[in-house]
């Protein structure tokens, strides 16, 4: 367990940040494709106004012969990112590291879904471990145009 010194070291050489992933079908309807994503920013896991990117970050791939859908979770040059909460928690299609996990694919971090977790609503809340200080994050809009230049 952290103590007050070792906490207080973390939190001045990591700078976290939040992401919410929600992907909702059409219309509310049941479908073979996957579901669309929205990925949001947020500066507290409880940050009540969360800033959305206005576009789909999400790609297919064929992995094993099946397709597998990839969103970036919109944390460029972050240490690491790990999945807080997905909803809802007794979710039957999707399960950790068997049809949805966290991938880094170079600077950026990944979410994939696969099965039925890839067709189904579901919400995950993503954190986002940086090395440097809010002050060195780039801007949502810089974030936001190097993400949909990775996804086109």
């Amino acid at each position: 367990m952290l103590d007050l010194v070792d906490l207080h070291f973390f939190i001045s050489i990591y700078y976290l940040e939040w992401r919410e992933m929600k992907c909702v079908a059409k219309d509310g309807k049941a479908q073979k494709t996957a579901t669309p994503c929205m990925m949001s920013l947020k500066e507290t896991e409880s940050d009540e106004k969360p800033r959305a990117a206005l576009f789909d970050p999400c790609f297919e791939e064929v992995v094993d012969g099946k397709p597998r859908t990839y969103c970036n979770v919109l944390c460029p040059g972050a240490d690491t990112a790990y999945l807080i909460k997905r909803e809802p928690q007794n979710h039957r299609s999707c399960f950790a590291h068997f049809t949805y996990k966290i991938e880094k694919r170079g600077n950026d971090f990944y979410m994939w879904r696969d099965g039925k977790c890839r067709t189904s609503d579901v919400r995950f809340v993503i954190r986002c471990e940086f090395a440097f200080g809010r002050a060195e994050f780039p801007t949502d809009n810089v974030v936001f145009a190097n993400a949909r230049r990775t996804t086109l």
